[in-house]
């Protein structure tokens, strides 16, 4: 391998570290920010190196793909034993990763949301892809909107099974009420990665839009988002009568 063994061997202005105090964390590349999270390498490999490897190993979980996004999406389900297959990761570098990725989800869908406005299927799309699409089993979301249709707060209100997940009318509702919410946006995740709407996903739509027109907090879409994909049953005109 012709990079240097230790990070400290490249010139500073080449160091992770000091390129993202000098140039902030948006101007560093994945494999640079994964390194900085590793902190160190092994005796013949220097943290970019290793780096490197985890992208990759990613990479080719997502069939050699060169989407960045793609690899990004892997790594954020990459699971211990995964981690650990690769030489130079143990415990407290897998202990690292994945507790960033669970952080980076908290984080990106966090009770407190920014007021982001949630006027088209897009937008919600934009919000939810990247926090939803990861997930192993179904759940199901709750986007409470005020009167100028901005997002005022998100409930995670249940996980399922691989394919299934209950949601009760009263347990939706309920939510809503407590967040004073105007409208709602349904939204839950296929792990497959096929979003058409299963007659179950038709069913529960149609009968939280009766619930939600009779006590006055109207249901306006419900996404369905699986990999990079969504299906909204407003943009595909299902939500009219």
């Amino acid at each position: 391998m012709s990079e240097s063994y230790t990070i400290l061997h490249l010139p500073k202005e080449e160091r992770p570290r000091e390129r993202l105090l000098t140039y902030g964390p948006e101007n560093l590349t994945n494999r640079e920010l994964l390194a900085i999270l590793l902190g160190s390498g092994t005796q013949k490999e220097s943290a970019l190196g290793l780096a490197e490897r985890i992208l990759a190993k990613c990479n080719t979980i997502h069939q050699g793909e060169k989407d960045t996004s793609s690899v990004l999406y892997q790594l954020s389900q990459i699971d211990l034993n995964t981690l650990e297959e690769i030489k130079g990761i143990g415990d407290a570098k897998a202990a690292t990763i994945l507790a960033s990725m669970e952080l980076a989800k908290r984080v990106s869908f966090s009770d407190k949301p920014i007021k982001y406005k949630l006027n088209s299927p897009l937008k919600v799309a934009d919000f939810v892809l990247g926090q939803l699409n990861c997930g192993l089993v179904e759940e199901f979301v709750l986007l409470c909107l005020n009167t100028k249709k901005e997002l005022i707060n998100v409930h995670r209100l249940s996980k399922g099974t691989l394919d299934y997940t209950v949601v009760h009318p009263r347990d939706v509702f309920r939510h809503c009420l407590a967040s004073s919410a105007h409208s709602v946006i349904l939204v839950h995740n296929h792990p497959s990665g096929d979003v058409t709407p299963s007659k179950e996903d038709i069913a529960l739509t149609k009968r939280l839009r009766q619930v939600g027109d009779l006590i006055g907090i109207p249901v306006i879409d419900h996404l369905i988002v699986g990999g990079s994909q969504y299906y909204s049953f407003l943009e595909k005109g299902e939500m009219v009568d």
